[in-house]
């Protein structure tokens, strides 16, 4: 991939080659699904059945597990995607209402700053930006960087929701990820020398009927 750092690529290569360890007989580097606009480093799964049965019979399962790699070779690749999406809103919540509280103390102190629009000064708008004001420039920063995170930030968390596969590993390089940081639902796997080990176990959820032939023809797309 373009931009792609050697340790990042390093930690891909043993991603697939963990996940072929493990029994996982369809592998695949950067696999994109597009329905959730998001690409994973690396693909997995097991197919339910080896070959089709000689009878008819319905299809309740096609895959036995799916699963996906995210690999992490930087602290700044890490904290930029590790961003949870409830407490990320509570803390937008958080700040706007001290933006509203900051708002209604100038209001107060600097009625100079009023634009004048209004014949009711109660419906006025306020010039706060044109004002150097070291807690409001805080904390709107701080907005636009949370509203940001918002947006962008929230790739762990996301795919979790989404439901892509049954289980979801971060692959990291030693010591990168402190436990306490670890994504809920998600498992780590910790590179040591060239090898991957295992440090947390991933949760495992169900993906409907339809996700699982996605997956299937996602990851197909690949080779």
């Amino acid at each position: 991939m373009p931009g792609e750092t050697v340790f990042h690529r390093k930690l891909k290569s043993l991603a697939v080659a963990w996940a072929r360890n493990q029994g996982y007989v369809i592998t695949a580097p950067e696999v994109a699904f597009p329905h959730r606009r998001y690409r994973v480093d690396v693909a997995a799964c097991i197919p339910a059945m080896k070959a089709p049965p000689r009878k008819p019979a319905p299809i309740d399962r096609i895959l036995q597990t799916a699963v996906i790699f995210e690999c992490k070779a930087s602290r700044g690749d890490l904290i930029k995607d590790n961003k949870r999406q409830e407490a990320t809103r509570k803390q937008l919540d958080s700040l706007l209402d001290r933006k509203l509280k900051l708002e209604g103390l100038l209001q107060v102190h600097l009625p100079h700053l009023a634009r004048g629009e209004s014949l009711f000064p109660q419906f006025d708008s306020y010039q706060f930006e044109d004002h150097d004001h070291k807690g409001y420039r805080q904390v709107t920063r701080q907005i636009r960087e949370t509203q940001a995170a918002l947006k962008f930030k929230l790739k762990f968390d996301t795919i979790f929701r989404y439901r892509i596969a049954n289980l979801h590993y971060l692959v990291v390089e030693e010591g990168l990820l402190d436990p306490h940081e670890v994504p809920i639902g998600w498992g780590v796997l910790e590179r040591v020398g060239d090898g991957l080990t295992l440090r947390t176990k991933p949760g495992w959820q169900d993906i409907e009927l339809a996700d699982q032939l996605l997956f299937l023809q996602r990851l197909a797309a690949r080779r």
